[in-house]
């Protein structure tokens, strides 16, 4: 039996029980291709992985396993390009390369298998979304991974995959009735979906153009209401619901271009947390941040990046997804 599927097998046994264990922070460094390891409070910790020929996107952990999983760019020429790569990492991490990875493949046509938002349930399902679409000629499709065959070496997405017409998904969430849900920043929307039938539950295009602001929305989150968070990625802003059903409005301006918030957006304990990625790359000057805001609109640095050849003292060059995870 091969570590992995042992890690998996004592998992289901024991439930999430492994996982209460002490909490950190991981973000994806995009740019030199590795995952950077913090504390809760923002301190850099460790390399906690390196990406080897990709540059990491988006970050999941499995609340059964504990294994990290990451979506992909292609580096060097082909940087910015999305891939079909997942790559898997043991709860701890591991320096020199990543542990294994699989291949997304559509399991009926779609435009392209090239993927960046992922999201487990809490019975240790994966949810992957394919990154483009044309609309409803081609819409994205979010494919299951069921958590029983997550120990196999390439597992199989299951049928019946959710569709969303859009152009461009981006992050992935639950809104507070257990609904899977999906930015799509061309598409200036939100879709929600019912995870058992597919079926559409809640489209926020409406609320989302009515609000004026411009938003593209990148990041999304729910608070326990069921109210929507938002970050828009050109125009730097941090938006919510000021009520489910809305108005929207903004709680914060946290960066202008050629910054961009074009990644997560994590609602924790009140706090919201907000990566940016600079385009072009970052200098001493103009560094990549996440920033820490809170509910009401106070911004405070939370992690500041610095620019190569020094890295900074947190070695983060391209910050560009965050999560808390639990070590084992």
């Amino acid at each position: 039996m091969s570590n992995r599927v042992l890690i998996v097998t004592l998992a289901a046994l024991m439930g999430t029980y492994s996982l209460r264990a002490a909490e950190e922070i991981l973000v994806s460094s995009t740019r030199s291709s590795s995952l950077e390891q913090f504390t809760p409070s923002g301190k850099w910790v460790r390399t906690f992985a390196t990406t080897g020929p990709y540059s990491p996107v988006a970050i999941a952990q499995s609340p059964l396993s504990g294994e990290i999983f990451v979506t992909t760019e292609f580096s060097g020429q082909q940087v910015g390009q999305l891939t079909n790569i997942i790559l898997r990492y043991e709860a701890n991490g591991q320096f020199d390369t990543n542990w294994d990875t699989f291949t997304v493949a559509c399991n009926e046509p779609c435009y392209s298998p090239d993927t960046e938002s992922l999201l487990f349930d809490s019975s240790g399902n994966l949810w992957v979304a394919t990154a483009y679409g044309t609309g409803a000629t081609n819409p994205i499709f979010i494919l299951e991974y069921l958590a029983a065959d997550l120990s196999m070496p390439n597992p199989p997405a299951q049928p019946r995959p959710i569709m969303a017409n859009m152009y461009r998904g981006d992050q992935m969430a639950f809104d507070a009735s257990g609904d899977l849900c999906i930015a799509g920043f061309i598409d200036e929307d939100v879709q929600c979906f019912d995870t058992s039938t597919g079926a559409l539950t809640q489209d926020y295009h409406a609320e989302i153009l009515a609000s004026g602001l411009g938003i593209e929305p990148g990041g999304l989150a729910f608070d326990s209401y069921g109210r929507l968070y938002l970050s828009s990625i050109f125009t730097g802003q941090v938006i919510k619901e000021t009520k489910k059903g809305g108005p929207l409005e903004v709680v914060a301006t946290v960066d202008s271009p050629p910054n961009l918030l074009n990644a997560n957006l994590v609602l924790r304990a009140g706090e919201l947390y907000v990566p940016t990625y600079y385009y072009p790359p970052p200098t001493a000057s103009t560094p990549d941040a996440v920033y820490q805001v809170s509910t009401s609109g106070t911004v405070a640095d939370f992690i500041v990046g610095g620019a190569p050849p020094a890295l900074g003292n947190d070695h983060l060059w391209g910050a560009n997804w965050l999560i808390f995870y639990s070590t084992l």
